[in-house]
């Protein structure tokens, strides 16, 4: 029975450089997100969750900006002020950001950590939208993470009130209680508070409804996809499924994609691989599609589990990485993989094509272990920034001897003096002790 309307702006005849200059706005990491689940657990804090209404009219403009005026808003002006304005004539200067400006986002962003800066929460120089506040005497924390108008704050009861009714002052908030819908995940707390689980059940059920009447069996498959059907490249020849359902196509490897980055580590290659062919999948390939939502919806009860342990009281960083080479037989370009865990829960993973040509298993093995080891990096001056400190060398683990031979000796054999420089970083962070490689066997 209730209806409301906004006024937005044509944005898309903005022109770059005069109308705005930058339009990027952050939102917390996916790592981000899962480090501060499993803080919450190690340092037994509370967490609750906020929404910031009609976030994107709170930010300052700093480019002159004029705007026709909306359909109707002169009947309005004559009829509360008696003025006659002609909506063809007259326009109006904006000093506040309107939704549908280029640059709306990224103003509310600045908007909301001029805020936080104002009542002592420092942004982290690793992550933008994760904001810290801790007070050294008595050891209390405070994480706020940001996506877009959403929030999440990881504390005690009374900082979790204080924060709320401090950006009351300054913006319209509503509490929404305890933290158990973010960023399209539930998220359950166990009765013992030692594990969390992270699920995305609605979207699977909107898949179940967008893509349920496609399957046609009733077969419950064991694995994501068939290894026949990975690394498919549509041939000179071959058929292409149909503009519409090509569309389609993309719908749900979009949505396949947002499960794998927050819940669904073990559909992540599975979807790498569709995701090569949406601009041209074949009917395999939209037969993989639907088998792949066929064992979601089978497995709908799968989540991410969090349940860190201190590790003889330490907090630690550990990182697994594999390979497998030449599996494309189109191109022969290899697949890298890597789980990372912190203090034994997985905080990020990755399955990724490499860019270019291994020329043996064991190169393969050295560019997954450079994946792992950026993100390794990435994640340690993540948890720094928040003042904590961890174990270190901060081990990874790899499968192959003669990987972990080429990051441990400088070496300039026919087989490996043509390895890509990039790759050679991992020595450093091995020699300045940051990193220790260690052999893992395949089946472990």
């Amino acid at each position: 029975g209730r209806f409301r309307a906004r006024t937005v702006a044509k944005g898309f005849s903005q022109i770059p450089g005069n109308d705005f200059q930058e339009n990027h706005a952050p939102v917390v990491n996916d790592t981000t997100f899962h480090l501060v689940l499993a803080l919450k657990i190690l340092f037994n804090l509370d967490a609750g969750q906020f929404d910031i209404e009609t976030a994107f009219l709170y930010g300052d403009l700093e480019e002159e900006l004029w705007m026709q005026l909306p359909a109707g808003y002169s009947e309005y002006l004559l009829k509360t002020h008696g003025q006659r304005v002609c909506e063809t004539t007259h326009c109006v200067k904006l000093y506040k950001a309107l939704y549908g400006l280029v640059q709306a986002a990224r103003q509310w962003w600045k908007k909301f950590k001029e805020v936080m800066l104002s009542i002592n929460y420092i942004p982290s120089p690793v992550d933008p939208c994760l904001f810290l506040k801790q007070n050294k005497s008595s050891g209390n924390r405070a994480f706020v993470i940001i996506y877009v108008d959403d929030g999440g704050i990881f504390s005690s009861k009374e900082n979790i009130e204080e924060l709320i009714k401090a950006l009351g002052k300054d913006f319209k908030v509503k509490y929404l209680g305890k933290l158990e819908h973010f960023v399209g995940c539930h998220i359950i707390e166990n009765v013992n508070k030692d594990t969390i689980w992270i699920h995305q059940p609605k979207l699977i059920k909107h898949l179940k409804a967008e893509f349920g009447h496609m399957i046609q069996t009733d077969r419950v498959y064991p694995t994501p996809a068939s290894p026949k059907t990975m690394c498919m490249r549509p041939q000179e020849g071959d058929p292409l499924i149909t503009p519409e359902e090509q569309t389609v196509f993309r719908s749900g490897v979009g949505m396949l994609l947002y499960l794998v980055k927050h819940s669904r580590p073990d559909i992540a290659n599975a979807v790498r691989e569709l995701s090569k062919v949406a601009d041209g999948a074949t009917p395999g390939h939209w037969k993989a599609m639907v088998r792949l939502i066929k064992y979601v919806i089978d497995t709908e009860d799968y989540g991410l589990k969090i349940k860190p342990k201190k590790q003889e009281g330490m907090f630690y960083l550990e990182g697994i990485s594999d390979s497998e080479y030449a599996g494309d037989k189109d191109t022969r370009i290899s697949v890298y993989g890597y789980i990372l865990y912190f203090c034994g829960a997985p905080i990020s993973w990755k399955s990724k094509s490499g860019k270019s040509v291994t020329l043996s298993s064991t190169e393969a093995e050295y560019f997954a272990m450079s994946e792992v080891a950026k993100e390794v990096i990435f994640a340690k001056q993540l948890i720094e920034s928040m003042g904590i400190t961890i174990q270190m060398p901060i081990v990874i683990r790899v499968d192959n001897v003669g990987a972990i031979y080429i990051g441990n000796n400088y070496t300039t054999s026919q087989r490996t003096k043509h390895i890509d420089i990039r790759a050679h970083f991992v020595r450093e962070f091995i020699e300045d002790g940051i990193i220790k490689v260690i052999f893992i066997r395949s089946e472990d």
